[in-house]
C-alpha cells in the first residue's frame, strides 16, 4: 500500500498509541513543572572544608535557630553564673578584702581566678548539644530549602526538650567528675607541699583539657541525634559514639578547628568594641567630672558604670552566642556527614527531594487552568 506524500508529510506518530494522526489535530498543553530546588546544604557527604562553610551557611539561612537560641541560652547561663559570684563574693567579702591586702595572696587568686575562667570556658562546652539539636532540624529542613524559625523548631522539638536538658545536664556532670578526679591528686598533695600540689593540679587541669577535647568529640553528635532521630540521652550518647568511629580525626579537626577560628574572629570583633565603649566611658565621666557637684558626679559615675558594666556584658553576650551559634552549626553538618558517609543518608535525601518535586508537580498540575482541558477540543 502506498501513500501520498501529502498524507505521509501530514501525518506523525503518537506515541502514547502507536498510530497515525493528523498533524493538524491540537497536541496537549504543555505541562509546567516547577524547577527542582536543589536546597541550602549539598546532598551529598561533605568535604572537610564544608562541614566548617556549612555552619556559615546555616548561620545566615536559619538565624533563630542557631544565633537566636544561643543568644538565649547564653543570657541565661551568665545571668545565673553573675547572681552565684556576686553572692559569693558578697558572702565571703571580709575575705576577699584580706586577700586582696596581701600581694601574694592576690597574686595566688589571680592565678586561680585564671584557672577557672579557662575551666568555665570548657564547661560551657556542655550547652553544645543543646544548641546543635536546634541547629541540626534546621539543617535537616535547609537540605529542602525550608527556612524554619525559631518557633517552628521549637515545636518540631515537641517531646525531646526535657530529654536535651537532662543530656546537658549529663555531660556537665560527666566534665566535672573527670575534672575532680585528675586534679585530687593535687589539693590533697597541697597540704605536704604548696608547690608541688599546685604543679600537680595543674597537670591534671592539661589533661582535663585534653579529656575534655577527646570526649567532646565523641558525643558532640548527641544532641543532634536526639532531635532527629527521636533517641534517648544515653541511646544518643551511644549513637554519637558510632558515627564518629571511623572519622575522629576528622571530626576532631574539623570541630577544634571551628573553636579555634570562631574564638579569634570573636576576639577581633569584640576588641574594638570594647575599646569604643572604655573610650566613651571615660570621655563621658571626665565631661560630667569637670561639669558639677559632688553629689551630681557621684551619681553620673555610679550611673556610668552600671551603664558601662551592662553594655560590656552585652557585647560579650553576643559575641560568644555568635561563636557557639557558628560551633553548634559545624556540629549539625558533622553530624549530617557522618550519616551519609556510613548510612547513606544522601540517598534518603535524594529520594526525599523526589518525593517534594512530585508533589510540587501534583500541586502546579492542580492549579494549572490548562491541565483540565482536552487535548482536541481545545478551550471553549
Amino acid at each position: 500500500m502506498t501513500t501520498s506524500p501529502h498524507s505521509a508529510w501530514g501525518t506523525e506518530v503518537d506515541w502514547a498509541s502507536g498510530t497515525l494522526r493528523d498533524r493538524s489535530s491540537a497536541r496537549p498543553p504543555a505541562q509546567w513543572m516547577p524547577a527542582p530546588q536543589p536546597g541550602t546544604l549539598p546532598k551529598r557527604p561533605f568535604t572537610f572544608f564544608e562541614a566548617m562553610d556549612g555552619g556559615f551557611r546555616l548561620l545566615r539561612f536559619a538565624p533563630g535557630a542557631t544565633f537566636g537560641t544561643a543568644m538565649i541560652v547564653h543570657t541565661l547561663v551568665t545571668l545565673a553564673a553573675g547572681l552565684a559570684l556576686t553572692a559569693l563574693v558578697v558572702g565571703n567579702a571580709g575575705f576577699v578584702g584580706r586577700v586582696f591586702e596581701n600581694p601574694e595572696a592576690g597574686l595566688g587568686l589571680n592565678i586561680v581566678v585564671q584557672t577557672v575562667s579557662v575551666v568555665a570556658s570548657f564547661l560551657v562546652l556542655s550547652l553544645v548539644p543543646l544548641l546543635s539539636a536546634f541547629a541540626a532540624v534546621a539543617a535537616d529542613a535547609a537540605f529542602s530549602r525550608e527556612r524554619m524559625p525559631l518557633s517552628a523548631v521549637w515545636r518540631a522539638l515537641h517531646g525531646s526538650r526535657l530529654r536535651l536538658v537532662l543530656l546537658c545536664t549529663v555531660c556537665f556532670a560527666a566534665h566535672i567528675l573527670v575534672l575532680g578526679v585528675l586534679i585530687l591528686p593535687g589539693l590533697l598533695l597541697l597540704a605536704l607541699s604548696p608547690v608541688a600540689g599546685v604543679l600537680v593540679a595543674t597537670l591534671g587541669v592539661v589533661l582535663w583539657v585534653a579529656a575534655t577535647a577527646c570526649l567532646f568529640t565523641k558525643f558532640a553528635l548527641a544532641g543532634a541525634a536526639l532531635a532527629v532521630e527521636g533517641l534517648g540521652v544515653f541511646a544518643a550518647l551511644k549513637r554519637s559514639w558510632e558515627l564518629t568511629r571511623g572519622g575522629f580525626w576528622k571530626s576532631f579537626g574539623q570541630l577544634a578547628l571551628s573553636y579555634v577560628l570562631s574564638s579569634q574572629v570573636v576576639g577581633l570583633i569584640l576588641t574594638p568594641i570594647l575599646f569604643v565603649l572604655m573610650f566613651g566611658f571615660i570621655l563621658v565621666f571626665v565631661v560630667v567630672a569637670l561639669d558639677g557637684g559632688s553629689g551630681a558626679e557621684a551619681f553620673a559615675g555610679i550611673a556610668l558604670t552600671v551603664g558601662m558594666g551592662v553594655a560590656v556584658a552585652a557585647v560579650a553576650i553576643a559575641a560568644s552566642a555568635l561563636m557557639f551559634a557558628f560551633l553548634s552549626g559545624v556540629v549539625a553538618m558533622v553530624y549530617l556527614d557522618r550519616r551519609m558517609r556510613r548510612e547513606g543518608y544522601d540517598l534518603v535525601l535524594l529520594h526525599r527531594a523526589e518525593l517534594e518535586e512530585s508533589a510540587s508537580a501534583r500541586t502546579a498540575d492542580s492549579t494549572d487552568p490548562q491541565a483540565h482541558l482536552t487535548g482536541t477540543g481545545g478551550p471553549h
